[in-house]
């Protein structure tokens, strides 16, 4: 059976574009609008607007520095599954993989439910990836050792995410956020230390007792 593609959430433009307004005032003062995209939906209008955002601040990561907090604000406010990496490379490249990991999991603790699933959304880009020296080395799964130490340098951070995730799933009444909460949680146990052991069941419990909701995630976890 197929994976489905993971869908975007609608209406998440709305709070979206103000928030590129403010900040293309920072990174890109004289930037207008093209006249092609005149009558455009909001939703495309982000598209441009972030793209051009993302080109500024990778240009001067002195300026994104001075305003990550704005730029992370609206990284979790993002309308798109994969244009949210726009935003999040410059942030990586000002200030690191963990300064940008660590304020991905405060909002998945302390944020809104639209922030939480903006965080998650941002969670994949956030994470240095593993390179391969060779396709056989690909085949086999064995990284370049300098990727995987850099990977393995933020599985504190990891722990941490997946804590946040399971204890902001519980919390959640919403079930939308649910549904995106829901794929960031493992349903093997023993990804869990002891501590958490009774709230993965609880979560686990949840998720298998709403198949079709949870369908995205089981099928990922190859549950169906």
């Amino acid at each position: 059976m197929a994976i489905e593609m993971i869908p975007d959430r609608p209406g998440r433009e709305v709070a979206f574009e103000p928030l590129l307004d403010e900040l293309l005032e920072v990174f890109s003062p004289s930037w207008v609008l093209p006249d092609r995209m005149t009558g455009e939906h909001q939703h495309h209008r982000c598209e441009a607007k972030r793209w051009e955002i993302g080109r500024g601040a990778v240009k001067d990561l002195d300026l994104t520095r001075r305003h990550a907090d704005v730029l992370m604000n609206a990284v979790v406010h993002d309308q798109c599954r994969s244009g949210i990496n726009q935003l999040i490379k410059p942030l990586i490249k000002a200030l690191g993989y963990r300064w940008t990991q660590e304020q991905i999991i405060r909002y998945v603790r302390t944020g809104s439910d639209a922030q939480k699933v903006g965080a998650t959304m941002a969670w994949y880009f956030s994470r240095p990836p593993l390179r391969y020296a060779s396709t056989d080395d690909l085949k086999n799964r064995i990284p370049v050792p300098e990727s995987k130490a850099a990977l393995d340098a933020l599985s504190d951070l990891r722990d941490d995410y997946r804590d946040a995730v399971l204890t902001a799933f519980l919390a959640c009444e919403d079930p939308g956020t649910r549904q995106d909460l829901s794929l960031w949680i493992s349903l093997d146990s023993s990804a869990y230390p002891g501590v958490l052991q009774a709230d993965h069941e609880r979560a686990k419990s949840l998720i298998l007792a709403a198949p079709e909701h949870y369908r995205l995630m089981l099928q990922r976890s190859g549950r169906v």
